[in-house]
């Protein structure tokens, strides 16, 4: 997690309120930025949140740091946000099951 350290410094955060942030202690960011720990989802989360950016670039999915926030165009429609966002988290199975069910509610409502 070489990211981590790299945009805490970059945005001047000390490990110590990263840790504070993430609700874990400075030795476990410090085990995080060395690579000894990885950080359970849920800290992930608050950790990509915190440092203003996405869990993908966090996880070198990709080299964008911006917040997912921004990589949608700056939508103004926050559920639409919201689903980019949740989509984002999904594995490739469960985003395949999330296209087929918006297909059948969008058949749901051309029907009514």
């Amino acid at each position: 997690m070489n990211r981590i350290k790299e945009l805490r410094k970059k945005r001047n955060i000390t490990q110590i309120r990263l840790s504070i942030a993430a609700e874990v202690s400075q030795e476990t960011i410090s085990a995080y930025e060395n690579g000894k720990a990885e950080p359970k989802m849920d800290k992930l989360i608050r950790i990509a949140d915190f440092l203003n950016t996405s869990t993908d670039y966090l996880l070198e999915r990709t080299d964008n740091d911006a917040p997912l926030s921004d990589l949608s165009n700056k939508v103004v429609d926050e559920q639409l946000n919201e689903l980019i966002n949740n989509y984002a988290r999904l594995n490739n199975l469960q985003r395949k099951d999330l296209i087929w069910y918006s297909g059948i509610i969008e058949q749901k409502d051309l029907k009514n």
